[in-house]
């Protein structure tokens, strides 16, 4: 049979001389603390800002330290055009200035893309193999015993590096190091991951990444020098008003989704995208500003609406495309291939076409050195996502770019309803540049609440629906004791995978439920097989969801604020990551308390102009929580207080009577009980429960019951106990608390209750 050439594996001869592509000082910077670090093992982070060349800075060390010392090199990463780029970088540095001893070397490069190999055919020969982690892990046997089992040492390239934290990446990383220890070479591992986003917005995940790269930051350099050096562009912001308001038709489940999911609910997407007002204003704004402005890149809302700018565009005679994955045309059936668009990309590169829109495509590792102008005809609630965005406009002059980039963002009315990312303040912070930032977390929880409480204010202001059982209840019992707060990476119609962030609100009915269901999700994920899947399947999910509702919560359907997709959530969670979300404690919660509020105008006799005059203070104050809680609604804020003062004139009769105001004690918070502690701070509370039962818990991961020695791994078999009950003077200290089982809890209760001993 006759043999083919396949650019996807081969040699790479060296060219003779010196690399003309010279690295610029803060790229030879970081090879100089990259050289000190791989001295010894390392597992570290190089981060610099997009278009600081971290993909060119890495080659050229790698070359020189691995390559040339005829050394491995394994090349990972997500998407096959980043493969691309990298191999073509590699290429182009092949020199004898980076590889004096060595005259050619063999590449790979392996994704599931019908472009690239496949793991199967990986030689023990292949010096640098550059390939996508889904294919390597599909691939893992092939990989160890064609080419890791042959090699003394390795370099483990970790593209993107804030994707890292996925389960599927830790668990290839994790099988090459233990290969490594196994066969006693651990001094021959290193890995270096790169990105220019290091951070994700919780802490929790931010702990995770520190432990896939326990060596943390090798080096890193800022935004605001590289701008200055000429390497990136200054970026120029400017925002154009469109006077189109689309807050009209959003409901309260609409803000949700596009806070927790940062995509805009099909109808207001295509009320965006069909919006000849609005695209016209976009299209002549550039028009207008033509010269200052090409090459222009736009991001449009979803494809739709790239088409509809793209026939725009055209119309007023300039050469434009778009960009997009996965469009088949509905009356053909023909299909734009991947092929199509890097053709037009490169088009894009040379010139020939002055506007390129797109869609969820050119935001990771695409260099586009020649772009002038960005256009940010979407709005996003991710920062992570605008870092990209604008990062494509932002190569300077020194780099082969512009002096300027400008940044345009066409700015809907939203009347504040949308937390929407501001470009420009990602550039506001001195040595911090495109690190993930939120609003104050309180400030966000705050509004995650109101979100949640909206509907039920509704109601209340609605006469023909009887909301007299809610409005009984005390205020600050439909206030959340705190969050769960984590990302997860979902599916996007690139196909590139978005982190998406999730907030789970728990309230005192939920809070100890939720407690044992997360600590114990470990040993809940023992009755399904996914160890080398990050994505379960509907039934799994559907049958975890079952057997949690079951034991940790029997009597959801009466749970203030218990919803299945959180549920659901949280376990789509730990199957990609298997680590437990971050719990964010509200701990601002008793400065909600509109009852204190009510109080205070029932006891000073408030006239009604006093009255409207303290209100309106609150209301105002910048400090507080009110305007965030309601929804910036104050006639919700003062309908709330009107209910307050009637529980105070006794109109809810059922109520019990009103006790006269009192001075309470001071008291410390050891003699409390852990509800009482919960009550008044819930962080204080999982801190002491997390720290009782980690007394209680072996390297194994088993709970012992202080009395009848039960071992489980589960939480919820388990209660925290006072050795000394409060009642006889005991204290809640950690040397005053145990864990017991459900059982032996029972039985010492009922012996101290009858004066005899506990009997095992």
């Amino acid at each position: 049979m006759e043999a083919i050439q396949v650019e996807y594996s081969g040699q790479i001869e060296v060219n003779t001389g010196k690399n003309p592509r010279e690295l610029y000082a803060h790229q030879n910077e970081a090879i100089k603390a990259l050289n000190e670090k791989n001295q010894l093992p390392f597992e570290g982070l190089l981060v610099l800002p997009t278009g600081g060349g971290k993909t060119l800075t890495a080659i050229h060390w790698l070359l020189r330290s691995f390559i040339d010392k005829q050394k491995k090199v394994l090349w990972i990463a997500h998407r096959h055009e980043l493969l691309d780029q990298t191999f073509e970088t590699l290429k182009f540095n092949a020199y004898s200035s980076l590889l004096a001893d060595v005259e050619r070397f063999r590449y790979r490069v392996i994704s599931g893309h019908p472009k690239h190999d496949r793991p199967v055919n990986i030689q023990p020969t292949d010096d640098i193999i550059i390939a996508s982690k889904d294919s390597l892990n599909s691939g893992l046997n092939y990989l160890t015993d064609n080419w890791i089992n042959h090699a003394d040492t390795i370099l483990l390239v970790i593209d993107e590096a804030h994707h890292a934290t996925a389960k599927t990446y830790r668990k290839l990383i994790e099988s090459i190091k233990q290969n490594f220890q196994e066969r006693g070479k651990t001094n021959g591992f290193r890995m270096l991951g790169l990105t220019a986003t290091p951070f994700r917005t919780d802490a929790g995940e931010k702990g995770l990444l520190k432990k896939v790269f326990p060596d943390d930051i090798i080096f890193s350099e800022h935004l605001r020098t590289l701008i200055t050096r000429g390497i990136l562009a200054e970026p120029i912001f400017e925002n154009l008003e469109t006077d189109l308001d689309f807050y009209r038709e959003l409901t309260e489940k609409d803000v949700r989704a596009i806070e927790d999911f940062d995509k805009l609910p099909k109808k207001i997407a295509e009320k965006i995208a069909m919006s000849s007002i609005r695209n016209k204003r976009i299209v002549d704004h550039y028009v207008e500003n033509r010269d200052k402005y090409k090459p222009l890149l736009v991001f449009s809302v979803d494809i739709q609406h790239a088409i509809a700018l793209n026939g725009l565009f055209k119309k007023r005679g300039i050469d434009s495309d778009f960009v997009a994955s996965k469009i088949t045309d509905d009356g053909t059936g023909a299909t734009i291939s991947v092929k199509e668009n890097s053709e037009k990309i490169k088009r894009f590169r040379a010139g020939e076409i002055e506007v390129l829109i797109n869609v969820e495509m050119l935001t990771e590792g695409t260099d586009l050195p020649n772009v002038q102008t960005v256009f940010l005809a979407r709005p996003t609630t991710s920062t992570i996502l605008m870092t990209q965005m604008i990062g494509r406009a932002l190569r300077g002059q020194r780099a082969g770019g512009t002096e300027k980039a400008y940044i345009v963002s066409f700015i809907d009315d939203w009347e504040n309803k949308i937390n929407w990312v501001n470009p420009e303040k990602l550039t506001d912070i001195e040595g911090v540049e495109f690190v993930d930032k939120e609003l104050d977390t309180m400030k966000r929880i705050a509004r995650l609440i109101s979100i949640e409480k909206i509907e039920e204010f509704a109601r209340i202001m609605d006469d023909s629906i009887d909301t007299t059982a809610l409005e009984k209840l005390d205020f600050l019992t439909r206030i959340p004791v705190g969050i769960y707060r984590f990302s997860i990476l979902e599916p996007s119609e690139s196909g590139e995978p978005l982190s998406r962030d999730y907030d789970v609100l728990l309230y005192n009915d939920t809070e100890d439920a939720y407690d044992s269901f997360v600590n114990d999700l470990s040993a809940i994920f023992q009755c399904i097989d996914a160890q080398n899947r990050e994505i379960l399947t509907d039934e799994e999910l559907e049958y975890l969801l079952q057997q949690t509702k079951d034991i940790y919560f029997p009597d959801h359907p009466f749970l203030l604020g218990y919803r299945d997709d959180d549920v659901k959530n949280i376990l789509r969670f730990y199957a990609q990551k298997e680590i437990r979300p971050e719990f964010i404690a509200f701990s601002e919660r008793r400065k909600c308390n509109s009852s204190i509020v009510a109080s205070y105008i029932y006891d000073n006799n408030l006239t009604r102009k006093q009255q409207k005059e303290y209100l309106t203070s609150l209301w105002n104050d910048s400090q507080s929580f009110w305007q965030v809680i309601f929804g910036y609604k104050e006639l919700y804020f003062k309908k709330q207080v009107e209910i307050e003062l009637d529980k105070l004139d006794g109109y809810y009769h059922d109520l019990p009577v009103v006790a006269p105001k009192i001075i309470p004690d001071s008291v410390p918070l050891e003699r409390l009980t852990l509800i009482e502690i919960r009550e008044r701070d819930p962080a204080e509370y999982r801190n002491i429960k997390d720290a009782v039962f980690a007394r209680f818990t072996d390297a194994k991961g088993f709970i012992t019951c202080a009395m009848s020695g039960l071992k489980s791994q589960m939480r919820r078999d388990f209660q925290i106990d006072h050795i000394i009950p409060m009642s006889k003077g005991g204290l809640t200290t950690l040397e005053n608390l145990q864990v017991l089982s459900r059982k032996a809890h029972i039985e010492k209760t009922r012996s101290e209750n009858l004066k005899f001993p506990y009997k095992s």
